[in-house]
């Protein structure tokens, strides 16, 4: 395989907050993305987000070269769960990642990190967040017809305040089955349906990302171009590209990102 272009930044000008990481090495390449907590817990001074990616991106070193998906996604589960002390609630420090492996020629994502494969573009949105985002951009719509200007509203994200009860509460469907479920690096077993698998070939070009990219692009500069005018021109994140948060105070981006693209 051959690396085209890497890349990684975080939402935030410290770079010791940036949740996302990345791993390549002669057999894998995987992208990790730390989710951010809904509360202030931290293991050993570190978010949880940052701690989870650095278990899976310590659990992918360790793969042996002919692991499977399913086999890969009980390692990093087990990898994620040993952060916690026993009988300790699981939950607080997640990741989701998509990972590339050579021996397979297969990309295993569990999360709602992207890829491109041939210019082909796969989410993996959860769709919980999608529903989530509409009510926000609902709600927001609401506000600006009642006079709130975008600016006013950029101060003051009542769309995420209103479904900010559903954001803390939807831990409850991780790793479950069925509606409103989706899969994550949480320490408890990812059900199958949740480890989605594509196949490649030799001679694809693929690129695997965080979800920090609103429109996910064949080259860097392209999809860190699309970045910079939806940061523009939708920093609330309620036009076409709609998120469950917009643009927060002292952040550069709405979402930390991170870019890898390569030749099988």
């Amino acid at each position: 395989m051959e690396i085209i272009e890497k890349f990684t930044c975080g939402k935030k000008t410290d770079c010791n907050k940036n949740e996302d990481a990345f791993l390549i090495t002669e057999d894998f390449i995987a992208v990790v993305d730390g989710v951010t907590a809904k509360n202030a817990r931290h293991f050993d001074g570190v978010t949880g987000g940052r701690k989870a990616a650095k278990a899976v991106i310590d659990a992918v070193k360790n793969f042996d070269v002919n692991i499977t998906a399913k086999e890969a996604a009980e390692k990093i589960t087990n990898a994620v769960s040993m952060l916690y002390n026993e009988n300790e609630p699981k939950g607080d420090a997640a990741a989701c990642a998509i990972i590339f492996s050579k021996v397979k020629k297969e990309i295993w994502s569990v999360g709602d990190c992207q890829c491109l494969i041939n210019g082909r573009l796969f989410s993996h949105e959860k769709e919980i967040d999608k529903i989530n985002a509409d009510v926000r951009a609902l709600v927001l719509a609401l506000a600006k017809k009642q006079g709130k200007t975008s600016g006013e509203l950029l101060g003051n994200d009542v769309g995420r305040a209103f479904i900010l009860p559903i954001l803390e509460n939807q831990h409850v469907f991780a790793n479950e089955t069925g509606r409103f479920s989706y899969g994550v690096f949480n320490g408890t077993p990812v059900p199958e349906e949740h480890i989605v698998i594509h196949k490649v070939q030799t001679g694809d070009e693929v690129v695997l990302a965080s979800d920090g990219y609103p429109y996910l692009k064949s080259t860097l500069s392209e999809s860190e171009e699309l970045l910079k005018e939806e940061l523009k021109n939708n920093p609330l994140c309620d036009g076409e590209y709609r998120s469950t948060k917009g643009l927060v105070q002292d952040s550069i981006s709405f979402d930390d990102r991170t870019y890898i693209r390569f030749k099988v």
